[in-house]
C-alpha cells in the first residue's frame, strides 16, 4: 500500500529513469499496488507509463503472472485474467498461456476490443523492427546475435573493464590503524580464511544465468598471484555462507590465524541465499560465521573481513572486533582481482554504500531520505538499555526512537573510506534566490588530507524546509567523482536547476513552490546542509518558466556519477 505522492516521489522515478536512458520494455510486478496486481494495473501501465511518461516500448507480464491473479483473488479464471491484463496494458504474456487459450474467444464475444488486440501486436512489432535494424549488419555477415556476444563476453577488454568495475564497487567501512592496505614485502605468511574465499559460484551472485564459474576467478587465487612467491598463503574453508551449523572448521581456521601475519577472512552470503524469493527474517551473518570472526580475531592478529552479500547485514558486532572490513557485494567473474588489487593497494577503495546499513533488523525500513516527525530524536539519544536508568531523561522522552538501540544507522547512504581522507569546507551558493527556469552555483572545497592520492564521491543534498506536503529531510540530488593528489584542493562545483527542487504531486506532475531551501555538500548522507537560498516560483513547472537565469557555474553541467576531471 502506497499513498500516490510516495509512488511518484519515491518509487517510480528509477523506472522513469530507465526509460529517459533507452529502455524499450518494462515488466509488470508480481505484487498488488494499492488492492489491484501490477499485471492488470491500468493506473501505471496506460496513465502513469503510456500517457503521462508517453512511453512507446511493450509491456511483458512477469513469470506466470497473468494466471496467478487468481490466486490472488483478482481473477475468477484464466478468461477473465486475459482479459484484465490486455485491458490495463500488458503486450506480451510470458509463460502462462491465457492469452493463447482466450483471447480469440474473448474478442468474439466483444469482451475484449480487437483494436486493443491489435494496439499490443503494434507495440512489439515496433521494437522487433527497430532492433532488427540495430542488428542488421552483423545479421548480414552470417554472425548470430547470441555467437558475437558470447564472443565478446570473455575479451581481455571485457575482464579489465568487469574488474575495474568490481574494484571502483568495493566499500570500504572500517581500517582502524590504516590496516589496509597491506604491506606485501612486510608480509611472510596470510591466513586466508572462508568459503566465499574460493567460491566461484557464488563470486557470480543471484541470477547469473549467463556466468560461468569456470570463467570466474576467486579471491584465494588472486591473492596468491598478488604475492607471488614473496609470502606463503594458507587456506582454511571455516564456515559455510549458507545456515549450516556446522562449526568444526572454526579451531583450525583460529590456528592459522594466530601463525600468520594477517588473516582475511571472507564472510556473507551465497549466491543462493540472495534475489529473487530469498527474503530472510534476520540480517545478521547466517550461519556460525559471526563465531568465525571471533575466533580469528581474539589471535590478536590483525584481522580484515572482505563481506560477499547481496544485501545490507548487520555486522556490527564484527565490524567492533576486527581491523578492516570491504564490503565487496557479488563482484562478479573478475571480483577476486579487484579485491586483491584493493586489499594490497594496487588501487585505492572509491565506492560508497548505495543503501542504509542498519545496526539491527527491527530498524528497518531505515532509509536516509526519511520525512521527520514533529519531535525526532536528537542525535546525542543514548538507548534507555544502555543508561543503567530507570526511565529516559525528559528531554528524550515521547521522541521518535527505540529504547533498546539508537535509531540511527551502522553505516548512512553514501558512506565509504578511502586509503587517504578529505575536508569539506568553504560551501558556497552563487546566489540567495533564483526563480523557476534558472541555475543555482553550488561550490564546496575538497581537500585531500591524507598521505596517498584517492578519489572522492563528492555529493550534493538538498532540503525543502516548508512545502504544501512534508518533504524528505535531504536528497541526494547529484555528485561528481573527484581523483586528488596528497594536499591537493579542488573547488567541485555543482549546477542545481531550479525543475531539480520540484516535487510530484499525487497526479505525477512536477510542482515548484516558493520556499526556503537547505543544500549541502559531503562525502555521505551525514552532511549538514548548511547552506541557504530562496526558490521564488509557485505552480506547476509547466505554467511558471520565466527566462532570467541566474550566474550559471562555471563548468554549468550537473555531473551524475561520470568522471568529472
Amino acid at each position: 500500500s502506497l499513498s500516490k505522492l510516495d509512488l511518484h516521489n519515491v518509487y517510480l522515478p528509477p523506472f522513469k529513469g530507465a526509460i529517459d536512458a533507452g529502455c524499450r520494455t518494462l515488466m509488470t510486478t508480481f505484487s498488488e499496488v494499492n488492492g489491484v496486481p501490477g499485471t492488470a494495473h491500468e493506473y501505471l501501465l496506460e496513465g502513469v507509463l503510456r500517457q503521462l511518461w508517453g512511453f512507446r516500448g511493450f509491456v511483458v507480464s512477469d513469470w506466470n503472472s497473468v494466471v496467478e491473479m487468481i490466486a490472488h483473488g483478482y481473477s475468477a479464471d484464466g478468461a477473465e485474467a486475459a482479459r484484465q491484463a490486455l485491458t490495463a496494458g500488458v503486450d506480451m504474456e510470458m509463460v502462462s498461456p491465457a492469452y493463447h487459450q482466450h483471447l480469440a474467444t474473448l474478442v468474439k464475444e466483444g469482451a475484449v476490443p480487437e483494436s486493443a488486440v491489435d494496439e499490443a501486436v503494434r507495440r512489439i512489432l515496433r521494437v522487433k523492427f527497430e532492433l532488427a535494424w540495430g542488428a542488421k549488419s552483423q545479421i548480414a555477415a552470417g554472425d548470430s546475435l547470441g555467437r558475437a556476444a558470447e564472443r565478446a563476453v570473455m575479451r581481455p577488454r571485457s575482464l579489465e573493464l568487469a574488474r575495474r568495475l568490481a574494484r571502483e564497487s568495493v566499500v570500504l567501512l572500517k581500517n582502524s590503524e590504516q590496516t589496509l592496505p597491506l604491506n606485501r614485502d612486510a608480509l611472510r605468511r596470510i591466513a586466508v580464511i572462508g568459503s566465499l574465499a574460493d567460491d566461484a559460484k557464488s563470486q557470480l551472485g543471484c541470477w547469473s544465468l549467463d556466468g560461468d564459474a569456470r570463467e570466474t576467478v576467486t579471491a584465494l587465487e588472486a591473492i596468491r598471484n598478488a604475492v607471488g612467491e614473496s609470502a606463503e598463503v594458507v587456506y582454511s574453508r571455516g564456515a559455510s555462507a549458507d545456515f549450516s551449523t556446522d562449526a568444526s572448521g572454526l579451531k583450525v581456521a583460529a590456528e592459522l590465524a594466530a601463525g600468520a601475519d594477517v588473516a582475511i577472512v571472507f564472510v556473507g552470503e551465497d549466491a543462493l541465499l540472495s534475489g529473487e524469493a530469498r527474503s530472510r527474517v534476520e540480517l545478521s551473518l547466517p550461519g556460525v560465521q559471526s563465531e568465525l570472526v571471533r575466533a580469528v580475531a581474539t589471535t590478536g592478529t590483525p584481522t580484515v573481513i572482505v563481506v560477499l552479500a547481496g544485501r545490507p547485514l548487520t555486522i556490527g558486532a564484527e565490524c567492533e572486533v576486527v581491523d578492516a572490513v570491504l564490503y565487496a557485494w557479488h563482484p562478479g567473474t573478475m571480483g577476486g582481482p579487484a579485491i586483491a588489487d584493493v586489499l594490497f593497494g594496487s588501487a585505492a577503495p572509491s565506492g560508497k554504500l548505495p543503501v542504509t546499513f542498519p545496526k539491527h533488523v527491527g530498524q528497518t525500513p531505515l532509509y536516509y531520505g526519511h520525512m521527520n516527525t514533529g519531535r525526532p530524536s536528537p542525535k546525542s539519544y543514548q538507548p534507555l538499555s544502555a543508561s543503567g536508568q530507570k526511565d529516559l531523561p525528559v528531554d528524550f522522552q515521547y521522541r521518535s526512537h527505540y529504547l533498546d538501540s539508537d535509531p540511527f544507522p551502522l553505516f548512512p547512504f553514501g558512506y565509504g573510506l578511502s586509503y587517504t581522507t578529505f575536508a569539506y569546507d568553504e560551501l558556497q551558493v552563487s546566489t540567495d534566490e533564483i526563480a523557476a527556469g534558472q541555475t543555482l552555483g553550488v561550490t564546496a572545497r575538497v581537500t585531500n588530507t591524507g598521505e596517498r592520492s584517492g578519489t572522492e564521491v563528492v555529493q550534493l543534498y538538498v532540503r525543502d524546509l516548508v512545502a504544501s506536503v512534508v518533504r524528505p529531510v535531504k536528497e541526494l540530488k547529484a555528485y561528481r567523482r573527484v581523483y586528488l593528489r596528497p594536499g591537493e584542493s579542488r573547488i567541485v562545483e555543482f549546477a542545481l536547476d531550479a525543475s531539480d527542487l520540484a516535487y510530484l504531486d499525487a497526479e505525477g506532475k512536477p510542482v515548484l513552490e516558493p520556499g526556503e531551501f537547505a543544500v549541502g555538500i559531503g562525502g555521505d548522507s551525514s552532511v549538514e546542509l548548511d547552506g541557504r537560498f530562496q526558490l521564488n516560483a509557485s505552480g506547476s513547472m509547466q505554467e511558471k518558466r520565466p527566462a532570467a537565469v541566474a550566474r550559471r557555474p562555471g563548468d554549468g553541467v550537473k555531473q551524475h556519477g561520470r568522471e568529472a576531471d
